[in-house]
């Protein structure tokens, strides 16, 4: 069976389109991916708690996102990109957080390397609520950071 010049530049077409359309997802998915490899650890972590049943538990961040991150933050809801420059010294364009501030069902760890480079894990607080404790300022990622199980089956820093 032979194709028209009709019906062949017509299947070209639906190709080219098609080819576009995938390229723009990709390059779509690649945009919204974290740019350090262990993105998502602490989620991670807490599903892993989760299968094996656990209400309470510790975390050190250094041994979930890697020991070259030695300092971390807690960054809140309503934090602004310039109150996030101010307390912490580092660049929270990254986030795309507006004026309005980081959304309250949001909340990120923000770990910090020896160089100075800085990198935010974002995660729903209905998932890790991060900002049950207030905490002011860096602390060391080798710590262990409490955890417990909430209420509402989601996670929270322990007192």
């Amino acid at each position: 069976m032979r194709l028209s010049k009709k019906s062949l530049w017509i299947v070209v077409a639906i190709l080219v389109v098609w080819v576009i359309v995938l390229g723009g997802l990709v390059a779509r998915a690649g945009m919204t991916e974290s740019r350090f490899e262990t993105s998502g650890g602490l989620e991670r972590t807490l599903g892993a708690f989760d299968e094996q049943g656990l209400t309470i538990s510790a975390i050190s961040p250094a041994d979930v996102y890697g020991e070259e991150w030695s300092a971390g933050a807690i960054i809140c809801p309503s934090e602004t990109e310039e109150t996030i420059r101010q307390n912490f010294d580092v660049d929270a364009s990254e986030l795309e957080i507006g004026a309005l501030g980081i959304p309250e069902d949001t909340n990120y760890l923000m770990l910090r390397n020896a160089d100075g480079e800085a990198v935010f894990d974002g995660m729903d607080r209905s998932v890790m609520d991060l900002c049950t404790v207030p905490l002011q300022g860096y602390f060391d990622t080798r710590l262990m950071m409490p955890v417990a199980k909430t209420e509402a089956g989601g996670w929270g820093l322990a007192v």
